[in-house]
């Protein structure tokens, strides 16, 4: 359940919101690494720590994922800016010289051609009055674009968060496995040499010792098992936080109250799927909507009138004409003119039936993925929530377990003692001891972020881990 949460799916003002969380977090204690020799791919000996809010800072400001959404919101922005340029008249400067050879008409022009010069300059500008509500349409499903992919980024930004936090969390748990299993490592060896000694003494057989190294080998391969998990977790939190896969890291363990069932709210169901209803990519969707129901808009303006208003200016030289350069430039040529054109579309070989056709497609379209998001919005918080409930139950399962399998091994050793039992039930009852401690740390974690899972689906992630946190913010 751990693992599987974490692969969960995909504004700037957002990241204002967290600043606050990451200064203030305050540094937690590095798990010091134990001198003795360990397998090749330990833990490194000085490794970069990184804390929980390290993490989460690191991944806000480096995560590709963030960064591409964060380049959408700009090209959007680009095409909000593209049109509005369609409301502003354009200018056009030309300039144009020709050389030109040519006789009189009257003889050859061989006999009697002349070169002339000739030089013309001008400037026109046109504006849209009227397109049929095309440009205003333009403009409102740029701006609806644009609101969708910045409420893209905050669910991004949302997706982001879990991830990192889950991924992290894996880590932290990878490690104190790591304890719980060097832990049982130590022990059963310290078992192992108190049947040697037993065995020199006639006490025990030589068969019991072998079945004691065989233990303190599974607990090794264990041990090495548990240690390679961990690097495996790191490294997909280095490809969250884009941090090169050969630096070494280590992650510091968080305080145990936030981890603690008791201080875990519980989720209210009615709460979670109204506020999934308000979710940013629901909003996002909205806004979509209506932008393609601009489109539309868009569509129908080809059919009708565009009226523009034209005004220009020209002027001109001629080497056969009266006077010098700047008298016929700026005094005999020049002209000024001004006026409305008026274009009505009459055959456009169907462009404007199959534009509007595509428009209505596309909204169609939009409406299905509406209705398909708002019935998985509901599905992903029910589904959390009783992921949540079922955690619960597993880790009261896992301490029960826990508390009789010690129980039970503390009795058994004392009747191995006694000579009323064998090491192999010592064993068997240690090995459910050892699976019954991982799984409470396990099942600790799973709760954690199911939790966590259940504000991520309604939407509600940010103000949830401030109030874990315990770390006050503004905006």
């Amino acid at each position: 359940m751990f693992s599987s949460l974490l692969s969960g799916s995909g504004s700037r003002r957002g990241l204002s919101l967290f600043a606050a969380l990451l200064l203030s977090v305050p540094g937690l204690p590095a798990r010091e690494a134990e001198p003795a020799a360990t397998p090749a791919g330990d833990i490194p000996n000085e490794p970069r720590l990184i804390t929980l809010s390290d993490a989460i800072s690191m991944a806000l400001d480096r995560n590709l994922q963030l960064k591409r959404s964060g380049v959408d919101v700009e090209i959007q922005q680009n095409q909000v800016e593209a049109a509005r340029g369609n409301f502003q008249p354009n200018l056009t400067a030309t300039a144009s010289d020709t050389v030109r050879y040519a006789g009189s008409g009257l003889e050859s022009v061989w006999d009697d051609g002349q070169w002339t010069n000739s030089l013309s300059a001008a400037l026109s500008s046109a504006m849209i009055l009227y397109n049929g509500g095309g440009n205003d349409a333009s403009l409102a499903r740029a701006r609806a674009d644009l609101e969708a992919s910045r409420l893209d980024f905050d669910r991004d930004r949302q997706s982001i968060l879990f991830q990192v936090v889950g991924q992290y969390l894996q880590a932290v748990l990878r490690l104190k496995e790591i304890d719980i299993q060097r832990e049982e490592l130590a022990s059963r060896r310290v078992v192992l040499d108190r049947i040697k000694a037993d065995v020199e003494n006639g006490i025990r057989i030589q068969s019991e010792v072998l079945r004691q190294e065989a233990q303190v080998a599974i607990s090794e391969r264990l041990l090495a098992e548990a240690i390679r998990n961990y690097q495996t977790s790191l490294y997909g939190l280095k490809d969250l936080l884009l941090i090169s896969p050969s630096e070494s890291i280590s992650c510091a363990i968080p305080p145990d109250r936030w981890m603690a069932a008791e201080s875990l709210s519980e989720p209210d169901r009615e709460v979670s799927i109204n506020a999934a209803w308000d979710r940013v990519d629901l909003e996002a969707q909205r806004y979509r909507l209506e932008a393609a129901r601009e489109d539309i808009r868009v569509a129908r303006s080809g059919a009708l009138p565009v009226v523009s208003a034209l005004a220009g200016l020209r002027s001109g030289y001629n080497s056969r004409g009266y006077g010098d350069f700047g008298s016929q430039f700026g005094e005999y040529q020049p002209e000024v003119s001004g006026g409305l054109s008026i274009a009505i579309p009459i055959f456009d070989r169907k462009r404007h039936e199959t534009d509007l056709v595509r428009s209505k497609l596309f909204l169609r379209q939009e409406e299905y993925f509406m209705e398909g998001l708002m019935q998985a919005a509901e599905t992903d918080v029910l589904q959390a929530i009783l992921d949540f409930n079922t955690s619960k139950i597993r880790l009261k399962a896992a301490r029960d377990q826990l508390l009789a399998s010690e129980a039970a091994l503390e009795a058994e050793e004392a009747r191995y003692e006694a000579g009323a039992s064998t090491i192999l039930d010592v064993n068997s009852l240690r090995t459910l001891r050892v699976e019954a401690a991982v799984a409470v740390e396990e099942f600790r974690f799973d709760l954690f972020v199911t939790r966590l899972g259940v504000t991520f689906q309604d939407g509600t992630i940010e103000s949830f881990l401030m109030q874990t946190l315990a770390v006050p913010f503004s905006n």
